[in-house]
């Protein structure tokens, strides 16, 4: 039996240049803060501008009138009352705008780390650039989702070219995707339909490696 172990051991050598594998560490606790800090200073200006307006102006000219019908006969309590609208919609573009100077202050934050660049991701062994491309997938759903899905959609181009996830021309329409978030250098005047996927990265498998190449250079 010894003899017959060495023999086995003499016919396949160790390979000491074999890649030692190991799990991707998902760090939950780092997704964890990045959302709630664009979550929270996407909303805290916001917040107090709207609480302002309804402290000093909303409560004491509308909620607290001592006539109902004084809402619509006197000037002061009849402009605050319409301004409301306005004030919310104010207030939510301003949501916008940090969730977007939020998302940049991330995103240049990662790209100093580890900068993008094109090739095969591995995700069976830690990597910074595994680590990074999970960050920055991350960090860009929230302000996309926000924008795709919001009120104001056709402002997403300028969220991405702002951020830098994206460059996008003037003029070219992304409509709501599953990709299209990064990693895209689109020209002027180009329509990507709902459901049309511009993929700078493909997964080979539920945890094979990443594909992850940039889209460039090309005009509709």
């Amino acid at each position: 039996m010894v003899k017959m172990s060495e023999e086995s051991e003499e016919a396949h050598p160790p390979n000491n240049n074999e890649v030692v594998k190991e799990d991707v560490k998902l760090q939950f606790h780092l997704y964890i803060l990045i959302f709630g800090l664009i979550f929270y200073c996407s909303w805290v200006v916001p917040g107090i501008c709207f609480f302002w307006y309804v402290i000093q102006f909303f409560l004491p000219y509308v909620l607290e009138t001592p006539n109902f019908f004084n809402l619509f006969t006197q000037l002061g309590p009849l402009i605050v009352f319409l301004l409301m609208p306005l004030v919310l919609i104010g207030c939510y573009l301003l949501h916008l705008f940090f969730l977007g100077l939020t998302t940049r202050i991330f995103w240049r934050i990662s790209e100093k780390i580890t900068p993008s660049k094109s090739g095969i991701i591995p995700r069976n062994i830690r990597s910074r650039a595994a680590n990074a491309y999970h960050i920055r997938s991350f960090i860009i759903k929230y302000g996309k989702n926000s924008f795709t899905k919001g009120a104001f959609p056709w402002l997403s181009n300028w969220f991405f070219n702002f951020v830098g996830s994206n460059k996008i021309g003037k003029g070219t329409k992304l409509e709501e995707s599953v990709g299209n978030d990064k990693f895209i250098n689109i020209g002027r005047n180009c329509y990507i339909g709902v459901n049309s996927t511009l993929a700078s990265h493909l997964i080979q498998g539920i945890f094979g490696n990443i594909s992850y190449f940039k889209i460039n250079g090309f005009n509709c």
